[in-house]
C-alpha cells in the first residue's frame, strides 16, 4: 500500500490526474476515523489539495458529474474557476441591497473605493449600496458629503446612497442633509476616524435634531445598546442597531421590541457563526 501511495504522490504532483474522486466512508453514528487516524484516503485527499487537483468528496455532487458526463458524452462546458450552477431549478432574485458598506473613499483607497466596491457588490447580485460615513474626511457636513458624492458618481458600478456622520459639534446642521443621505450614524464604540461620541448629552441632541422621518442607525455593543434604546423611547423616535454581533445585544432588542419600543437591528453573516 505505501508503494501504492508514493505512486499517486507522483501521479498527482505531475498532473496526470485532472479530477479526484474521494468519498470519505462514514460508520452510522461514529467518528471518521480520518478523524483521528490519517488513513489512505485522507492522504490521497490532502495530496489533491495541496497539488491544486480538483477534488470530489461529496456524494451528491460525484453522482451529479458523473450523469453530466453521461448526458454530455464527456464534452462538459463549464469553467473550473467559476462557481458552476448544477441544480436544475433557476431562481431569479431582484437587485438585493446592502445597507452597510465601508468602501473606505475618500482617504484609504488602498483598502476599497467605490469603483472595486461596487464591482464587487454587482459579482454578488446586490444593485444598491448604502456606504458608511467614517472615511477620511468623515462625511460630517455639506462639501464632506459633496466630496464623497461626487467620488461615487464618477466611480460606481451600481446605485449608491450615503449615510451622514454624527459628530459632537455638528447636531445643528447636519440635519440639512436628511433629505440627501441614507440615514445619519452615529458611533457609540470605538470606530475608525474620529465619530466616536462617548457623551449621552451629544447623543440626546442628535436625536432631538435628526428629523424623525429619516434613518437614524447607531453602531452600539453591550451596555451602549441598552441605553440608546433607552433614549430612543424617551425620545419617542425609531433607531436601527447595527451589525448586531452578542447573543445579549440581541436579547435587550428583543425585549425592547416586545414593549412596543421602534427598534430594528441587523446582523453580518460571519456574526451568525461566532
Amino acid at each position: 500500500m505505501a508503494g501504492q501511495m508514493v505512486s499517486m504522490a507522483d501521479y498527482l504532483s505531475s498532473k496526470h490526474f485532472d479530477l479526484v474522486i474521494n468519498l470519505p466512508m462514514k460508520s452510522s453514528g461514529a467518528r471518521r476515523v480520518s478523524s483521528f487516524i490519517p488513513t489512505y484516503g485522507y492522504r490521497t485527499r490532502r495530496m489533491a489539495v495541496d497539488y491544486s487537483v480538483p477534488l470530489i468528496t461529496d456524494v451528491k455532487c460525484a453522482k451529479l458529474i458523473v450523469e453530466s458526463l453521461l448526458k454530455t458524452k464527456g464534452n462538459l462546458d463549464c469553467k473550473s474557476y467559476v462557481d458552476t450552477i448544477s441544480s436544475r431549478k433557476i431562481i431569479r432574485l431582484p437587485g438585493l441591497i446592502d445597507t452597510h458598506v465601508h468602501l473606505r473613499e475618500p482617504g484609504a483607497v488602498h483598502k476599497e473605493d467605490f469603483a472595486s466596491g461596487t464591482a464587487a457588490a454587482l459579482a454578488g447580485g446586490v444593485t444598491l449600496v448604502c456606504a458608511m460615513p467614517n472615511t477620511n474626511p468623515a462625511i460630517t457636513d455639506e462639501s464632506s458629503f459633496l466630496l464623497a458624492q461626487g467620488l461615487a458618481s464618477e466611480k460606481a458600478h451600481c446605485d449608491f446612497a450615503l449615510m451622514v456622520g454624527a459628530a459632537r459639534d455638528n447636531f445643528d446642521t447636519i440635519k440639512e442633509l436628511a433629505g440627501k443621505a441614507a440615514g445619519l450614524k452615529m458611533y457609540l464604540n470605538d470606530t475608525y476616524t474620529t465619530l466616536k461620541m462617548d457623551s449621552v448629552t451629544d447623543w440626546a441632541k442628535h436625536f432631538a435634531n435628526w428629523p424623525k422621518s429619516a434613518p437614524l442607525c447607531v453602531h452600539a455593543e453591550g451596555r451602549t445598546t441598552a441605553a440608546i434604546i433607552l433614549l430612543a423611547n424617551l425620545h419617542d423616535r425609531p433607531v436601527h442597531i447595527c451589525h448586531v454581533a452578542r447573543r445579549e445585544e440581541i436579547e435587550i432588542i428583543k425585549a425592547a421590541k416586545l414593549k412596543g419600543i421602534p427598534v430594528t437591528c441587523e446582523v453580518a453573516p460571519h456574526h451568525l457563526f461566532l
